[in-house]
């Protein structure tokens, strides 16, 4: 008999509708590593699905409810009439708060996971006894030092909001949701050996999507990445390219905020935080100084590969159910 928690995971298969999104997949299925897991991808009732499936799980996981026609997560019925402990999953604080509030509460969810600290708590001030921090995490698989030749200086990838036809952007972001990175583009699209990867939109596939691999490659050949945190009122969170290029070897250049910092990112250490007016001067001083850039690269690097991997997440995620079972049965 196995003694590891046996965990259902209710969870769409967007990695295969939306390839982009495969390493948030990922840091899921590293759970498999320390626990029986079990997923279930349809629509449909908890009380049906336990049937089908023959289990009798310790804790039933339910992804992100969010967007339209539940695009993340199944639409399940009946979660508040079982008497097994559940959580859920919060990435996009953009979604319909009353929407999720009123999920939390009529489904009796016990654990409620968040990729943000700070803005969930601003958002759902109510709800934080139930708050387990789970932020983004990579694959070190993927996500690590490919040796490819540093032959990008600046590099700029996602989503962004600018009226310039030049740059013909598939996707365009809300106007402000990333303003650090708006300005960014606007100060340095001309600027010699800058380049910038728009957002390719969420159903894009192809051969040559830069995706997974082709996307840790393109991080790993630069010598600096910019990026920022999706923000609303609620302030700024650690998206997932925050782990992803110093996880590459690439020197982050990042607006910072209050989860980035609690997460163990140090300005000056292992990432350089900038903002609006001087990230020009900051990056060409950190292009121009290479040991002092490859310093901190080195540090960004270790510090992903140690603290901020999909295993280590697993873990963070067993201990988190296994203790609420635990006081839960005192």
């Amino acid at each position: 008999m196995s003694d590891r928690l046996k965990v259902l995971i209710l969870i769409r298969r967007f990695d295969k509708t939306y390839p982009k999104h495969k390493p948030k997949m990922d840091m899921i299925r590293a759970i498999e590593e320390y626990a029986d897991v079990y997923y279930w991808h349809q629509n449909g009732d908890i009380h049906d699905i336990l049937t089908k499936l023959n289990i009798v799980p310790d804790f039933i996981f339910h992804y992100d409810i969010a967007w339209d026609k539940y695009a993340l997560a199944p639409n399940i019925t009946g979660l508040d009439q079982i008497d097994i402990p559940k959580g859920c999953f919060v990435i996009d604080l953009h979604w319909n708060n009353k929407k999720r509030a009123a999920y939390f509460t009529k489904n009796k969810i016990d654990l409620i996971f968040s990729v943000s600290k700070y803005p969930f708590l601003a958002t759902f001030p109510k709800f934080e006894d139930k708050m387990r921090w789970l932020p983004w995490s990579v694959d070190p698989n993927v996500i690590k030092d490919w040796k490819q030749e540093k032959n990008i200086d600046y590099l700029l990838m996602g989503l962004v909001y600018s009226d310039d036809p030049s740059l013909k952007l598939r996707v365009k972001s809300q106007k402000g949701r990333y303003a650090f990175r708006d300005a960014v583009l606007k100060r340095m699209k001309d600027e010699p050996g800058f380049v910038f990867y728009p957002h390719p939109g969420h159903f894009a596939k192809g051969a040559r999507l830069r995706i997974n691999e082709r996307y840790a490659k393109e991080l790993n050949r630069s010598k600096i990445f910019f990026t920022c945190g999706s923000t609303n009122k609620t302030g700024g969170f650690a998206v997932l390219k925050f782990f992803e290029a110093p996880g590459c070897h690439t020197l982050l250049l990042a607006e910072p905020n209050r989860d980035i910092e609690d997460l163990g990112f140090q300005d000056g250490v292992n990432y350089v935080a900038c903002n609006r007016t001087d990230f020009y001067e900051k990056a060409q001083y950190y292009l121009e100084n290479e040991a002092e850039r490859e310093k901190i690269t080195k540090a960004g690097y270790k510090f992903i590969h140690e603290h901020h991997t999909n295993q280590v997440r697993a873990k963070q995620f067993i201990t988190f159910v296994t203790d609420y079972l635990t006081e839960k049965q005192a």
